[in-house]
């Protein structure tokens, strides 16, 4: 049998973004679907993501660092006096109001990694490293030794998300180690490949002999279309997500650009009222 395999991750509520990925994917007549985590935040998709994802069967779901952030969240967890923090808490606030209680606890049961055995082709799937969703050591330039970690004994191929970068390497013994970029937020240090805000995916193609084929996918979608998406379901931070549309640059690592976002709005009010934090 030809395994066609559509490898997914880190969609972070681009709804757009998944839906162009997940029609290409069939014509591209995928016969399997991998996520990897990362559905939510910051975009305006919630359950409606789910829906999508649920509707083409994935044999593989795994939920990334910002799942657990929202879990952490809803707990209550959250330093007011942290800008990031509030904006992170608000968003959640908006996915939580559209999951149902089933979904939510549904999603504390994924896990971060898992193996698969395809043709007699042995392959790990990660979010980040085997037992953490958030390691920094197999981002694109980092030391050999962090995609080394990725594999178990005797294991072929590791396949990760989490860098929102496309990528092919092997380790040091030379297993195949594979990132499918991101679905809804791409992302390059290199100033040229981050003007194409295209949805990124992977196709793994393995056949009944174990030979392995791998194709990295780039899918146009409508911006504005997203944007418009955002606007009417009244997206919190609409303005910081239509930057980070229009130029690939996230705001959860810049708390000066979002403390002023928060007092105009009264985000922090309504974060200490929604999540009972007085």
């Amino acid at each position: 049998m030809q395994h066609k395999i559509a490898v997914l991750s880190d969609v972070h509520g681009n709804v757009s973004a998944l839906e162009a990925v997940l029609t290409d994917a069939e014509a591209q007549q995928a016969t399997d679907y991998w996520f990897l985590g990362d559905l939510f935040l910051p975009g305006p998709g919630r359950s409606d993501l789910l829906t999508m994802l649920r509707a083409v069967h994935p044999s593989v779901w795994l939920r990334g660092n910002w799942e657990r952030l929202i879990f952490r969240l809803a707990d209550g967890q959250i330093d007011c006096d942290n800008p990031v923090d509030i904006y992170l808490a608000r968003l959640s606030e908006y996915l939580l109001a559209d999951l149902s209680a089933a979904d939510f606890a549904w999603l504390k049961t994924l896990p971060i990694a898992t193996n698969v055995v395809c043709e007699g082709v042995a392959i790990g799937l990660t979010h980040s490293q085997r037992d953490q969703d958030n390691s920094q050591t197999i981002f694109p330039a980092r030391a050999q030794v962090g995609f080394d970690r990725l594999f178990i004994p005797n294991q072929d191929i590791a396949l990760y998300g989490h860098s929102h970068t496309q990528i092919m390497r092997t380790s040091s013994a030379g297993q195949l180690v594979i990132n499918p970029g991101s679905v809804g937020q791409p992302y390059s240090s290199w100033p040229r490949f981050m003007r194409d805000p295209g949805a990124q995916y992977a196709l793994l193609e393995i056949d009944d002999l174990g030979r392995v084929q791998v194709d990295f996918c780039r899918v146009a979608y409508d911006v504005e279309k997203e944007l418009q998406v955002a606007k009417e379901r009244d997206l919190p931070y609409f303005d910081v997500y239509k930057h980070l549309r229009e130029t690939g640059e996230p705001a959860n690592h810049n708390p000066e650009l979002l403390t002023p976002i928060n007092r105009e709005f009264g985000y922090t009010a309504e974060v200490v009222r929604y999540f009972e934090l007085s």
